[in-house]
């Protein structure tokens, strides 16, 4: 996973959740994905590089709708800006006011109405033959700003924070069973690897109110290193060795 393409996830994860579309707030968003695959025996390596928003589809709250139309015209423009990337699948957002619903719930799981869509995606499986991608970036506003690193909580979810938001992200890739039937490797038990190297983290006493016009805050008395220097690269692999019989 490039730095990118998980800026990019982030920021429209955020600015869906704090501004929406200008009549209601914390709503979800959604975007193709492109990036480059490697297969090699069964493992499938994808490596995530580029993402758009669709600014056109029906966001609410607890749904998102994209148009096919817009996601033809993002495809083919990227065609032109960069021939060398392959639409993989979509990115989208599940939005919750805090941290307890989210926990209560397992609002960082894909839904069955995601994974009913996903499967029924022809133009996604018809660009994918071997299965496209899936991946959630769930939000919640914390009540305060945690000192906390990145937390990997099963195979294919990561957990982080930025400023006071927490953020999940989740992924499944879609597969051809033996009968030649579409499946997806579901939220447990799942099959794929999500290697993510971060280089967000949180300072004690530094604040990110994106919502609230307050800009970034940190204390210049702490100690560690200036954000963004001196860490890590940040990538992801998601290695696949597909299911039999699931």
């Amino acid at each position: 996973m490039s730095d990118r393409f998980l800026e990019a996830a982030i920021m429209g994860a955020i600015e869906a959740y704090c501004h929406g579309d200008g009549f209601q707030t914390e709503i979800e968003t959604i975007g193709p994905i492109w990036g480059h695959r490697r297969i090699s025996g069964d493992e499938h390596i994808i490596f995530l590089e580029r993402l758009a928003v669709s600014l056109s589809a029906d966001r609410q709250t607890d749904s998102v709708t994209p148009k096919a139309e817009a996601t033809d015209l993002m495809a083919e423009v990227m065609e032109r800006l960069a021939p060398e990337l392959t639409l993989l699948g979509d990115f989208h957002s599940h939005p919750y006011k805090d941290r307890a619903t989210v926990e209560r719930i397992k609002g960082f799981e894909f839904s069955p109405g995601d994974f009913n869509a996903f499967l029924h995606d022809d133009d996604l499986w018809d660009r994918n033959p071997a299965g496209p991608v899936m991946l959630v970036v769930t939000i919640c506003r914390l009540n305060r700003v945690h000192d906390t690193d990145g937390k990997q909580l099963r195979f294919n979810v990561w957990q982080f924070d930025l400023g006071e938001f927490r953020f999940w992200i989740n992924v499944c890739v879609g597969y051809l069973d033996e009968q030649g039937q579409r499946q997806h490797t579901g939220n447990k038990r799942s099959n794929v690897w999500l290697d993510l190297n971060s280089r967000f983290f949180n300072q004690r006493r530094s604040r990110r109110d994106l919502g609230r016009g307050d800009g970034f805050h940190a204390d210049p008395h702490l100690d560690g290193e200036p954000y963004g220097e001196g860490r890590s690269p940040l990538w992801t692999a998601l290695g696949l060795r597909p299911h039999r019989g699931q």
